[in-house]
């Protein structure tokens, strides 16, 4: 008997200390793609990005994943996207031939959206073409069109046996998709149609009362709402601007005045933040108020980090200095040759290849004429790519362009571009014939008086 007992207690601290399996935090997605001369594989989400190593040799990608929620992700394959949804523990397979991307496959639980997302895109093809055929048909006839559509993806979504989870999620994707087409034809089927005249009738849906800016859970899930919100967002910041407002901080503080889910608001201060830092007037305000509003840790060090950057930058610090950059001529100019002149400095950052920028050149030319024999030098410098470069020449040579005309040495990686955290274009810089910014972020040409107002400030006068 007593040896039954021992035995049982043996036994019994086995079992005990027997290890417990782990229980699976991750997901491993995998696949294999023919056809494919590159490596360049990336994995999207919200707040979510991760490059996934490619062996050419074996055609295979595969990367253990542990990601924060169920959703929607794309993934890129050199320059196709593909919509996959993915779950938190569950891997997914995918077969591909980059050269017949409609023959893609999925293997997994989660197989099924895979296949889901591929017959959308092809619902869409067929009964919509591409959004801009829908955005530019007469009000009727895009109702309907839309209305057809709608139903039909429903239809699918439904008939696609979808796991109940997903299922749920797309019915309200779809209807964030339908809403999106629907605030955005009033913008665009006036340009699309020649009609700018238009307005769309009485009995059209309205979408802004349809849409809560708060949905901090649907702003992750879902592309189309967050579009919504995002062009209501600056519409709303556009129609406060004064005259005079400092356009990046008036969106900061509609941000501000409109959001309260601390999900969007973050996100929309950060989406724009980066950029409208380089551009404000008081980059200390600025600065003090995303701050202040923001409470995302990882973008406010960001932000900190562009405006430490800035300050070096800023109004009454020493200009950057270039060198040698080559001039149309044939030959180089720097910072200092221009300098020699005793002339202020206007500068205009711009490319080929920017539309904004081609916009401000004939402005840019009456200006230069204008201004011709006072105190002020006028200097464009080209971020183009190094094998633009002939195309940079034909440009100045047709548009008859004026002033001091230099291209950068390394695009927007050149130093001087870089130290002004140059992120878009066309930007015009403000030096003083000791070299001091007078402002990093100028009016441009087409600000018209407000140019003409920071020109008499300082003495410059035609």
């Amino acid at each position: 008997m007593k040896k039954i007992v021992l035995l049982a207690l043996i036994g019994g601290i086995m079992l005990s200390c027997k290890k417990e399996a782990p229980v699976k935090d991750y997901l491993i997605l995998s696949g294999t793609v023919d056809n494919f001369k590159k490596r360049d594989v990336k994995l999207e989400g919200f707040d979510f990005e991760k490059k996934i190593p490619f062996n050419k040799k074996t055609k295979t990608f595969v990367d253990t994943l542990r990601i924060e929620r169920d959703g929607y992700y794309k993934l890129t394959v050199n320059k196709r996207k593909f919509d996959v949804y993915l779950t938190k523990t569950d891997d997914l397979k995918i077969l591909l031939d980059y050269k017949n991307p409609d023959a893609i496959k999925f293997e997994g639980v989660n197989g099924v959206t895979g296949d889901y997302f591929i017959k959308k895109k092809n619902l869409f093809a067929e009964q919509i073409i591409n959004l801009r055929e829908l955005l530019g048909k007469e009000e009727p006839e895009f109702l309907s069109t839309l209305d057809t559509y709608k139903n039909a993806l429903t239809d699918l979504a439904i008939n696609s046996k979808l796991p109940e989870a997903f299922l749920k999620k797309e019915i309200k994707n779809i209807e964030y998709e339908y809403l999106r087409d629907l605030y955005f034809y009033p913008t665009y089927y006036p340009a699309l149609s020649g009609n700018e005249d238009f307005v769309p009738s009485e009995n059209f849906p309205s979408v802004t009362d349809k849409i809560n800016f708060n949905e901090g859970e649907d702003y992750k899930d879902f592309d189309f709402y967050q579009k919504i919100v995002q062009d209501e967002i600056q519409r709303l910041a556009d129609e406060r601007a004064t005259e005079d407002a400092d356009v990046a901080l008036n969106y900061l503080e509609t941000v501000q005045t409109e959001v309260t889910d601390s999900i969007v608001k973050n996100d929309l201060l950060f989406e724009k933040g980066q950029k409208g830092i380089t551009y404000t007037e008081d980059l200390e305000g600025y600065y003090n108020k995303y701050i202040a509003f923001s409470t995302n840790k990882a973008h406010k060090d960001r932000i900190t980090e562009i405006y430490n950057s800035l300050k070096l930058t800023a109004k009454g610090m020493p200009c950057p200095k270039f060198e040698n950059y080559e001039n149309i001529a044939g030959g180089t100019t720097s910072l200092d040759e221009l300098l020699n002149s005793g002339k202020y400095l206007y500068i205009d950052v711009w490319a080929t290849w920017c539309s904004f920028c081609k916009r401000e050149t004939p402005l840019l030319k009456r200006l230069e004429l204008q201004y011709h024999d006072q105190n002020i030098e006028f200097v464009s410098i080209s971020v183009d790519n190094i094998n633009a470069k002939d195309k940079w020449k034909e440009t100045i040579e047709q548009k008859e362009m004026g002033g001091v005309q230099l291209f950068a040495d390394k695009s927007f990686g050149s130093d001087f571009i870089k130290k002004f955290a140059i992120k878009g274009l066309p930007r015009f810089i403000m030096v003083d014939p000791e070299g001091n910014i007078i402002s990093p972020n100028a009016p441009r040409p087409s600000d018209g008086e407000k140019l003409m107002n920071m020109f008499e400030e300082l003495g410059i006068s035609i």
